[in-house]
């Protein structure tokens, strides 16, 4: 009885798989890999979490001072493209687009604290226009 149903299997295996099987074993190929992803997602963030102060400040100072972008920028331009790349992502200098991306990323945050002071500044210049305004007029019916 069990070698029938161990028969049953095997033939079962050997048969190609139905269209709505394959998409079964597909839904649990992607679920599975989903998993390793997110796992791998998770402990990134962990690390972000918990290491956000040196890399912000570790970012800040690569972005601030890179060295030697000047002579890197003329070199590129004197030699000509043969299809290999003479200098490795990780030393090659900040362009414009790099800058640019950074600060499109960080335009959110820098809203999140200029929001603040823009409301201020322009309550307490209301304010002072509307009591520029009241008290003119005080002053004009006062001389009449």
């Amino acid at each position: 009885m069990q070698q029938q149903t161990q028969n049953q299997k095997t033939t079962s295996r050997n048969r190609p798989l139905t269209p709505i099987e394959q998409l079964f074993a597909d839904k649990i190929d992607i679920k599975a890999k989903c998993r390793i992803q997110e796992k791998k997602l998770n402990e990134d963030f962990e690390y972000i979490k918990d290491h956000a102060s040196g890399l912000l400040l570790s970012g800040i100072s690569s972005l601030l001072f890179s060295s030697g972008g000047s002579k890197n920028k003329s070199e590129k331009h004197s030699v000509p493209h043969t299809g290999e790349n003479k200098h490795s992502p990780d030393n090659s200098p900040l362009s414009v687009s790099d800058f640019l991306s950074v600060a499109k990323s960080m335009a959110p945050v820098a809203w999140d604290i200029i929001q603040p002071l823009i409301l201020t500044w322009g309550i307490n210049k209301a304010k002072s226009l509307l009591f520029g305004l009241f008290s003119k007029k005080k002053r004009i019916s006062s001389k009449n």
